[in-house]
Order: structure tokens, then C-alpha cells, then sequence
């Protein structure tokens, strides 16, 4: 009987055994040992970002990975990681594996700037489309390119591809690198500036000289403006979009290195055109503007990259006019100016009667009348309406064609005041 039961329990055990095997075989997370970054059509070309004339990217660039193969059908996140060469690669990962640091963007090469740079974006597309401003950032970092060096140079970029699932740390992997050739950039942030270079910078003729300037009018918008005082005999000129060398980015009133002269009208206004560096070392745009006799005061000076013009107006009895429903619609009219408090301040104010408070306020600001297409002053874009119901209204204002709106307006008089040096309104019903 002992013999017969042995042999029964044989077909147990290999049933067991089956048993086992099957569980041994489910699908599983396997650790990815391949993971391919494709190689773009143009890798044999350069890579070239530029903006458009509202400083928007022109640019985007797109690369293509391969899943890894994890041996399930998952799908991964997928970060982008740039380094001057698949050589800093290596040195970023011995770093990372080191723990030299949390933020593997500050892991830094003898150049001051890092070893690799991953940019700060996501995707679980295997098609991964990266914004040229974004792209050119993490480049720009790289090389510690900025206005004050770039010169559209082309610089070699390594790129790669981290894949990882979430709480799964054997799910990530890097792919190969791929290299490619880069001219990006630079990325608008903030306003730009005219700096000021001559007899009328308190520094004199200091190409370092961050003294004396004029401030982009907002973001894009090509047109610079600011009220400056010029000494007695002072009177000459020209300006920098970057400082530090004499050779490139001025702005002057010809190409050639010599000084124009230059005579206000009657009412006290010049108007002319400008002539531009564009390139680093082009030695264009060197020639001053310069005022014999100049007796010393306020100049209010707009210069406007969109039609290469400069205007000065001597900034003595200034006014700005607001042009709406309350005083008629009258381009031509100056029954509400706002007068410059004190002169030379750059500060306009005025005070103004609201005929029918029911029907609201709708206005936009003027430099000068009879013009609807011109020297106009008005809110940011999307920034329109405003309300005085919870007290004083403080805006933005940027050299744009838009009005100020309030259909909520209920008082018989309107306040306002513009600071040219800051560029906001502040507007009150009283």
C-alpha cells in the first residue's frame, strides 16, 4: 500500500511543480536595459532659434525616442537633459553618484556654469516637441550666453533622454546621447534698455556706465522712453544696448563715429531717424546727437526700434492729454490735459468733470493731439477695464492702442495721475 500511495503523489508534485512555473512566468517590470534616442533628420545641420519682431519664438525642435523595454505595456515620463558634450555627461553622472548635489543643475564645470542641464519640462509623448525658448534657455546656461555676449555664435549641444515610471526607481534609464549643432537666442524676460554714453552721462564717455538710461516701454513693445535732465554744455550723445564695448549694439544718428547737430523747433521738439549696431563688432550706429549752446534742462526722448526714429522734446509746461467719452472724443482737443507736476518730474496729473456718470468712462492717453494713430499711451493687454469701487486704480500702462474702461463709474469727476518713470495710471472717482 506504501508503494501505491508513493506513486499517487508523484502526479501531485508535478502538478506543484506546473504550478509553480506558471506563477514564475506572469508578466513583470523588467529593469530596461535599452532605450534609444533617435537621431533627428538634421543632426547633420544647424539647429537655428530666433525670435520674431515681438520677440516670440520662431523655433521649436522635436526629438523621437523608443520605448524601454520594460516587458509590460507602460508608458513612461520622459525629461530632456543637454550638456555641452556626452563627455559632461559622464562627469554629471559620477557627480550625481557621488550625491554632490541635490539639483543636478548645480553641478557646476570649471566654467562657472553646469555640467549638464536638465530642462524643466515633462512629457509622456515618445514625440517630445520642446519650445525654442525653452530649448535656448537650457543652451544659453550651458555657455553663459546672455546680451552682453551673445553673438548668434553656434556651439555644440549633447542631448539625451531620462525614462522612469513613477515609484518604480529600476524603471529609469537614460538613452544614448545624440549631438547636434545650436544657435540660439536670447529670451526676452523683461524690458530692455537704452543706455546713455556721452557728455550728458554724469560718468562722461564711460562705456561701463550704467548711470544715465531709458527703459523699454514693456516687454516687446521696441520703444524706449524716458525724461532725462542734460547739464549746461552737455548736449551730446548717443546710446548702448549693452555696455562694455565701444565697437558693438549703439544707437546713434549715423553709422559714422562723428557727432550731428541737432536744433529743437519752436515748440521745442526734434525729430530724426536712428541707425543701429546689430551685430557684435559692426561699428555701426556710432554717430552722437549734440545741441551747441545747450543751456540745461529736461529732455523727454522716445526712440522706436519698430520705425528706426528718436523724438526729444524739451520737457518744460509737458502735458498728456486723455481723450474720451468726458471730453468729447476730441482728438484735437486739450480740455483735459494732464500737466507735468513739477516740470521735469515726469509726472502728469489732472482732474476732470464727468458729464453723465451713468453711462461710465472710456479714454485712452495721447503725447500729442490730432493724431488717433500715433503717440498714444495705454493699459497692458487684457488689462482694459478697471474699477475705483474699492478706492484708487493702479495700472500698467505701455505705448499701445487700447482704452481705459469702467462701465461701473459713478462719480462726477475723475482723477488721474501717469508716472513716466514707473509707467503705471492711478485713476479715482472723487
Amino acid at each position: 500500500m506504501k508503494k501505491i500511495s508513493s506513486l499517487l503523489a508523484l502526479p501531485l508534485l508535478a502538478g506543484l511543480a506546473l504550478t509553480s512555473c506558471v506563477e514564475d512566468t506572469q508578466p513583470r517590470l523588467q529593469t530596461p536595459t535599452e532605450f534609444k534616442l533617435n537621431i533627428p533628420e538634421m543632426a547633420n545641420e544647424t539647429y537655428i532659434f530666433r525670435a520674431d519682431e515681438d520677440y516670440k519664438n520662431l523655433n521649436d525642435i522635436t526629438f523621437t525616442v523608443s520605448q524601454p523595454n520594460y516587458g509590460l505595456g507602460v508608458t513612461p515620463t520622459y525629461t530632456v537633459q543637454l550638456a555641452k558634450s556626452a563627455a559632461d555627461f559622464l562627469t554629471w553622472d559620477a557627480a550625481m553618484a557621488k550625491g554632490d548635489a541635490e539639483d543636478g543643475n548645480s553641478i557646476l564645470g570649471s566654467d562657472g556654469n553646469p555640467v549638464a542641464y536638465t530642462l524643466n519640462m515633462a512629457t509622456q509623448q515618445a514625440v517630445i516637441n520642446i519650445g525654442g525658448t525653452l530649448f535656448c534657455e537650457a543652451v544659453n546656461t550651458l555657455y553663459g550666453l546672455d546680451q552682453d555676449n551673445y553673438n548668434h555664435e553656434v556651439v555644440d549641444v549633447a542631448v539625451r533622454v531620462h525614462a522612469a515610471l513613477p515609484n518604480a526607481p529600476q524603471s529609469e534609464i537614460w538613452s544614448n546621447p545624440i549631438a547636434i549643432k545650436v544657435s540660439s537666442y536670447i529670451p526676452v524676460s523683461e524690458p530692455g534698455r537704452l543706455y546713455i554714453i556721452g557728455d550728458a552721462n554724469p560718468d562722461g564717455w564711460d562705456i561701463n556706465s550704467e548711470s544715465l538710461y531709458i527703459d523699454e516701454t514693456g516687454i516687446g513693445t521696441k520703444i524706449f522712453y524716458g525724461n532725462i535732465f542734460i547739464p549746461a554744455g552737455k548736449f551730446t550723445f548717443r546710446f548702448y544696448q549693452s555696455l562694455g564695448d565701444w565697437e558693438s549694439y549703439s544707437v546713434g544718428s549715423q553709422d559714422a563715429d562723428n557727432a550731428i547737430d541737432i536744433t529743437f523747433n519752436s515748440e521745442g521738439l526734434y525729430e530724426g531717424p536712428i541707425f543701429m549696431g546689430v551685430e557684435k563688432g559692426d561699428k555701426k550706429g556710432k554717430g552722437s546727437w549734440k545741441v551747441d549752446g545747450w543751456a540745461g534742462g529736461n529732455v523727454e526722448i522716445t526712440v522706436n526700434f519698430k520705425d528706426m526714429s528718436i523724438t526729444m522734446q524739451k520737457s518744460e509746461g509737458k502735458k498728456i492729454y486723455a481723450i474720451g467719452n468726458f471730453q468729447g472724443w476730441n482728438i484735437d482737443g486739450d480740455n483735459c490735459a494732464l500737466e507735468e507736476t513739477p516740470a521735469g518730474s515726469n509726472i502728469y496729473e489732472g482732474t476732470f468733470d464727468v458729464a453723465n456718470p451713468g453711462d461710465g468712462v472710456e479714454f485712452a492717453l495721447y503725447t500729442k493731439l490730432g493724431d488717433w494713430e500715433n503717440n498714444f499711451l495705454g493699459p497692458e493687454d487684457g488689462k482694459q477695464d478697471f474699477s475705483v469701487a474699492a478706492g484708487p486704480y493702479i495700472g500698467t500702462i505701455v505705448a499701445e492702442k487700447r482704452n481705459f474702461k469702467s462701465s461701473s463709474w459713478t462719480a462726477s469727476k475723475i482723477k488721474m495721475a501717469v508716472d513716466l518713470n514707473s509707467y503705471t495710471i492711478t485713476i479715482e472717482g472723487i
